[in-house]
């Protein structure tokens, strides 16, 4: 158990912060698999029981409860189902930033705006945000509460005494000028008479009861926190990527999880092993990636590979990822150029990013198969939500819609356990290109 930095400088922080837009809902940022891990490392390795469980009782008052049964799985699962709309009654998860032996893993700022101050929530949050994504051993969830207050979430991949999250979070609040009060900003954990239980807070991007809205994503850094976790409690999910000995095995019953770029892992490949290599590593991994995942997973995938640099780079994560963007906004002209005049009529018809990024993916399966001298590709529902970092019924409704606009037509149905539903691309017939194609 390693002890957390010691926070000399804290003035100075980026005056602009790398948001996700206006914030989305969790299972635009999340697959359900990712949302289960995340949970579980809030739960801070805690018994069953050991969760809030928060509710509308029988007269539709709000309830935020200590859960009495070891069902901690089940309402995490519960609570999913109310962010993507499937719950029949509405409720929520949140965690316990402690354990039985007086750690945690995690902890969270909450800047509440009941008082009316929505614009001082905000500047808060972004400034605490903003100092800590210096610090490269943490992993952030930035997140709107449902109401017009933020959740700055912080995880360690290590274990710390809950003292150490305190004080921390103490140094924070007052280098951003923060006044600890409720209402107005509360830390959790903070401190507790006889080491008793600290409260809780929601999950990030769950229900809100008191104005029944969902909490939206507006930064995360957590994915290769969730993958490390995922590799340690042994998930049987096997990364696919559309090479020749795959792609026909592809198939929608597997368990999903952030696409890394299959079995050639962009992390590994790209990593930042040598001084001066940032640039042309981050250049590589945009080159590959750009075909084959959506924005929002390079961006995240990029972030990691800055946060898990061997060499500390001289450029910061802010302009590591501002470069990403140039790339990749080079990358996405060059791209359209190469269309045809059905094919950006067909992408014209596309209002949201996540749609022309399932437009790429599927045009590059598409290029892919006609390199193979194939008539048709597969379209694995998993493993394309991965690519774009979405929900799998998400990506089936988006599937329908490809349809329905003459982009794709279903050449096969799927065989359950066995193979993906494969479709043929109608917005123009494909010429492979000369050089390899990137999958």
């Amino acid at each position: 158990m390693s002890s957390l930095p010691i926070i000399d400088e804290l003035s100075g922080f980026a005056p602009n912060a790398i948001l996700i837009g206006e914030g989305q809902p969790a299972d635009r940022v999340w697959t359900r698999e990712q949302f289960v891990l995340l949970c579980n490392l809030l739960r801070n390795d805690n018994p069953a029981d050991e969760f809030l469980h928060v509710y509308y009782d029988s007269s539709g008052i709000p309830r935020f409860a200590k859960a009495k049964s070891p069902e901690a799985e089940k309402r995490i699962t519960w609570a999913w189902d109310t962010i993507t709309g499937r719950a029949k009654h509405k409720v929520a998860v949140g965690f316990y930033p402690w354990n039985r032996r007086g750690e945690s893993r995690w902890a969270a700022i909450d800047f509440d705006a009941h008082d009316g101050g929505a614009a001082r929530a905000r500047t808060l949050a972004i400034a605490a945000f903003q100092i800590l994504q210096k610090f490269s051993q943490f992993s952030l969830i930035l997140t709107t509460s449902g109401s017009d207050g933020w959740h700055l979430f912080v995880f360690s991949e290590q274990f710390h005494p809950i003292t150490e999250w305190v004080l921390l979070l103490k140094r924070i609040v007052d280098s951003i000028g923060a006044e600890l009060r409720n209402g107005i900003c509360e830390i959790f954990p903070k401190e507790t008479r006889n080491g008793s239980r600290p409260h809780a807070i929601r999950a990030p991007g769950t229900w809100n009861p008191k104005t029944n809205q969902l909490g939206a994503i507006i930064f995360t850094s957590i994915a290769p926190l969730l993958l490390a976790k995922r590799k340690k409690e042994g998930s049987t999910f096997l990364y696919h990527s559309t090479d020749e000995a795959n792609a026909c095995q592809l198939n929608d019953s597997e368990s999903q999880s952030l696409y890394w770029g299959g079995h050639q892992n962009w992390l590994e490949q790209f990593a930042i092993t040598h001084s001066s290599t940032r640039h042309a590593q981050l250049s590589a991994l945009v080159y590959h990636s750009f075909r084959q995942v959506g924005h929002r997973i390079a961006r995240s995938i990029a972030d990691a590979q800055y946060r898990a640099a061997r060499v500390r780079p001289k450029a910061t994560l802010a302009e590591h990822l501002e470069e990403f963007e140039e790339l990749w906004n080079w990358m996405t002209d060059q791209w359209r150029a190469e269309l045809s005049d059905v094919e950006r009529q067909r992408i014209a018809l596309l209002g949201t990013e996540i749609e022309c990024d399932l437009f790429r993916i599927l045009k590059n399966f598409a290029r892919f198969a006609v390199a193979k001298k194939e008539a048709d590709f597969p379209f694995a529902i998993q493993n394309v939500a991965a690519r774009l970092g979405v929900s799998f019924q998400y990506v089936s409704k988006l599937r329908q819609r490809f349809v329905n606009t003459s982009i794709i037509v279903q050449t096969t149905p799927s065989m359950t356990n066995r193979s993906a539903a494969r479709f043929r691309w109608i917005s123009q017939a494909i010429i492979a290109p000369r050089s390899a194609i990137d999958l």
